[in-house]
């Protein structure tokens, strides 16, 4: 048999009416030749880091630190070192 009568249940909830906008979420900064910052060249043609790299065990030599205003910091591992203000 087809039953048609619905056995329990609520009512069909009313759709929600939103009061503020959506919050626009941050976007990537893309810059090109990006690589290039790490790296500084000589009239000599010698290359050299730019970046300092991070003396934590598990990052290695491979990993460089981000320079901020007044801190250096691992992305990796977290580690940050803070500079002396003069």
């Amino acid at each position: 048999h087809l039953v048609l009568r619905l056995r329990g249940g609520g009512k069909k909830r009313k759709k929600k009416t939103y009061t503020k906008p959506k919050k626009a979420k941050h976007v990537h900064k893309h810059t090109k030749l990006a690589i290039l910052k790490f790296y500084q060249v000589d009239g000599n043609g010698k290359i050299t880091r730019s970046r300092k790299d991070c003396p934590h065990e598990t990052c290695g030599a491979g990993v460089r630190m981000a320079v901020h205003k007044n801190r250096f910091h691992c992305g990796k591992c977290s580690l940050t070192y803070l500079q002396e203000e003069e």
